[in-house]
């Protein structure tokens, strides 16, 4: 065999291995950076049970949520506008749960979207 084959052979060779490898890594990098973590922050227990939870990832920063259902991880999202706090009042009425938040703002959720199926 040529040794000039042979030497063309190695590049090539290595220029596929850098090409998927490179792919690999560049795939893992953009996964850590939009890939958010989620902590509970509080968790107020009734029907429906009021879980705070706050998301952050290294690129879009942090939001807090209130997740309204039986667990943690399944129920009804509400984003919390930023600047109204985290921790709202909860106040369980007939016909739905109204939040309330430390700067005045309330929003109200109808039982209709957090009862049956989610």
């Amino acid at each position: 065999m040529d040794t000039t084959r042979k030497g063309c052979l190695i590049n090539v060779l290595l220029f596929v291995v850098g090409a998927i490898v490179g792919t690999g890594l560049t795939a893992t990098a953009a996964v850590l950076l939009f890939l958010p973590s989620t902590t509970v922050t509080s968790t107020n227990e009734g029907s429906p049970n009021v879980y705070v939870k706050e998301r952050s990832s290294l690129i879009g920063g942090t939001d807090h949520e209130v997740w309204l259902g039986l667990s943690p991880d399944h129920g009804h999202v509400i984003t919390i506008p930023n600047g109204w706090g985290t921790t709202p009042q909860v106040d369980r009425r007939p016909g739905g749960v109204e939040l309330g938040f430390e700067h005045g703002g309330r929003i109200f959720v109808p039982e209709s979207s957090y009862v049956g199926g989610r």
